[in-house]
């Protein structure tokens, strides 16, 4: 696995101290090669160390981060951005953010922030990040306890958290509890047509039925599973069906 270099901004001590133990206890492959307090600091910081990924909160002593990236003219990381408010998600989105965490920061929800940072780095190097619909790949291999069982994923429906493992559910009825994390199943089904709408559950696209908007809004599943969109995964859900072209 790479080895990521990161650079840490957060005007909080505790904060600070928060995030830097939750990624070396949870996270190894991430170094740490600097740490700011303000945006001055992380400006200069960026400029020298040359980071993999930047951990960025959002309301600074002396300046925004979204000031912060704009000082970059040419950037050569990705952002993670760190904040304990919601209203900043769009902004982030049109900044190209890897992903947007709210404090307190959840460790499942920082493990996945990384992984998303590592299948960028992933999609750079192989020249193939868009996307591609199930329809055109659907055979994939389920890990399971003795072994592995091939699907079709057009007939994937949604796929359920269960403690560190992930059930997954078909449009026949069938189940399936795999061996590994319903974060792993979204890393390896990134750009197929499967959204994590909800820290427990991760969505084929192309098997909703309805999408029903309020606060954050929930989709009614082939089979007529109705699954909550959370309120920090709603921008994200609603850029997966541009993307898809599936427009609500």
């Amino acid at each position: 696995m790479k080895q990521l270099r990161a650079i840490l901004v957060e005007d909080e001590p505790t904060g600070m101290d928060n995030l830097r133990w939750k990624l070396q206890q949870h996270c190894p492959e991430v170094e740490i090669v600097a740490e700011c307090t303000n945006g001055q600091d992380a400006i200069r910081a960026l400029k020298r160390q040359l980071p993999d990924v930047l951990f960025l909160d959002i309301r600074l002593g002396d300046m925004s981060g979204f000031d912060v990236l704009a000082a970059i003219k040419q950037p050569t990381f990705v952002t993670v951005f760190t904040t304990s408010y919601d209203e900043y998600a769009i902004q982030a989105i049109k900044n190209s953010a890897v992903d947007y965490l709210l404090k307190p920061i959840d460790v499942d929800e920082l493990i996945e922030a990384v992984a998303k940072v590592h299948l960028h780095y992933r999609e750079s190097k192989t020249g193939h990040p868009g996307p591609d619909p199930v329809s055109g790949s659907p055979r994939f291999g389920l890990p399971i306890a003795t072994g592995q069982q091939f699907v079709d994923l057009t007939q994937l429906v949604y796929a359920q958290a269960e403690d560190n493992v992930a059930v997954v559910y078909f449009l026949d009825g069938a189940e399936v509890k795999i061996s590994r994390s319903l974060g792993w199943l979204e890393e390896e089904l990134a750009g197929k047509g499967f959204c994590r709408v909800h820290h427990s559950y991760l969505v084929n696209l192309f098997q909703m039925r309805e999408y029903i908007r309020n606060e954050g809004g929930f989709v009614v599943m082939n089979g007529g599973k109705a699954i909550s969109i959370s309120r920090r995964r709603k921008d994200e859900f609603l850029q997966a069906l541009q993307q898809f072209n599936l427009n609500p």
